[in-house]
C-alpha cells in the first residue's frame, strides 16, 4: 500500500513538508516556554540525624565528637547556605566568570563576611573554630602540607570539577580550607561583593540577625532573609525553595525553571556544589 506523501510547501529553491512545519513550531513554542518560564532557586542541605553510621563517623572526625549534631547543624543549615545562594547571586546578576574552583573560595568568602555583616560574634567564632578544626583532622592533606587551590585546580577544568574528587577527604577538605581562608583573609562584605562582579549595590547599616537553635524550619527562614537583605543591596535574586538529603554529604544549589507554571526542571545553564 502507498503511503500519501506530506504536502510540501515551495520556498524559492527549497521545499519543506506540512508536517516538518508543524514540528518545527511545535519546537520553538517548548523552547520560548522553556525561555520564559520564571526561575527559582534550590537549595540542598544534608542531615547528619538521617545519615548512615558510616556518615556520621566522617562528620564526628571532621566536627569534632562533642557537639557534633549541632556543629554540624551551624556549619551546613546556618553558614552554608550562605555560600549556597552566593553561586546564585553571581549567577542572576551575571557576576564574574572564573575557574569553579577560585568560584567556591569566592563564595565562601562572601559567606564569612555575611556572617560577619549580620550574624551573632559567638556562632561566626565558632564557626572559624568548626573549618580550622576541620582542615586539621580530615585525612592527611593538612599534615602534609598540601595547597588546597592547587590541589583543587589540578582536579577541576574551568566548570566542574572531576568526579574522583569528590570524596570526604579531598573536596570536603578542601571545602573547609577554602573557609579558614576566609578567615584569615577577613575581607568586608562590600570588597567581596565587588570581586563577586557587581558594581552597583548599597549595603545598609548592618543589623543582627538572631537565630536560636538552628533547626530545618529554621534554616530555611535564614535563606528567605537574606533574600531580603540581598533586594534591599539592590540585587537579583528570585524566590528559593529549601530541600533536606538523608545524606549529609549533599549540600548543594541549583537554578530550576518552573516550566509552563507546573512542573520544575534544571536550568541546563546552572549547576554548583
Amino acid at each position: 500500500m502507498n503511503k500519501e506523501k506530506s504536502k510540501k510547501i515551495q520556498i524559492g529553491k527549497f521545499s519543506i513538508s506540512l508536517s516538518d512545519i508543524i514540528a518545527i513550531i511545535l519546537l520553538l513554542v517548548v523552547i520560548l516556554a522553556y525561555v520564559l518560564s520564571p526561575r527559582y532557586y534550590s537549595v540542598t542541605t544534608g542531615l547528619y540525624n538521617q545519615s548512615t553510621e558510616e556518615d556520621q563517623k566522617n562528620v564526628e572526625t571532621a566536627l569534632s565528637k562533642e557537639n557534633t549534631e549541632e556543629r554540624f547543624n551551624l556549619y551546613f543549615k546556618y553558614y552554608n547556605v550562605i555560600h549556597e545562594l552566593g553561586h546564585g547571586l553571581i549567577y542572576y546578576n551575571k557576576g564574574v566568570d572564573i575557574p569553579v574552583a577560585e568560584e567556591e573560595q569566592l563564595v565562601n568568602d562572601f559567606a564569612v563576611a555575611y556572617w560577619k555583616y549580620y550574624g551573632e560574634e559567638e556562632k561566626v567564632k565558632e564557626l572559624e573554630d568548626i573549618a580550622n578544626y576541620a582542615v586539621e583532622h580530615i585525612g592527611d592533606n593538612y599534615k602534609n602540607n598540601v595547597d588546597y587551590m592547587k590541589r583543587a585546580k589540578e582536579n577541576s577544568t574551568h566548570d566542574s570539577f572531576n568526579s574522583s574528587f569528590f570524596n570526604f577527604n579531598d573536596y570536603g577538605w578542601f571545602q573547609f580550607s577554602c573557609v579558614k581562608h576566609s578567615f584569615e583573609t577577613n575581607k568586608d562584605l562590600e570588597t567581596v561583593l565587588k570581586e563577586m562582579g557587581f558594581e552597583k549595590f548599597k549595603l545598609p547599616e548592618p543589623k543582627e540577625l538572631k537565630y536560636n537553635e538552628i533547626t530545618n524550619e529554621v534554616s530555611t527562614d535564614i535563606i528567605n532573609d537574606a533574600i531580603d537583605n540581598f533586594h534591599s543591596w539592590g540585587l537579583k535574586f528570585p524566590k528559593a525553595t529549601h530541600h533536606f538529603d538523608k545524606d549529609p554529604n549533599n549540600n548543594y544549589s541549583r537554578s530550576v525553571v518552573k516550566y509552563l507554571g507546573l512542573f520544575e526542571v534544571a536550568d541546563l545553564k546552572y549547576i554548583f556544589g
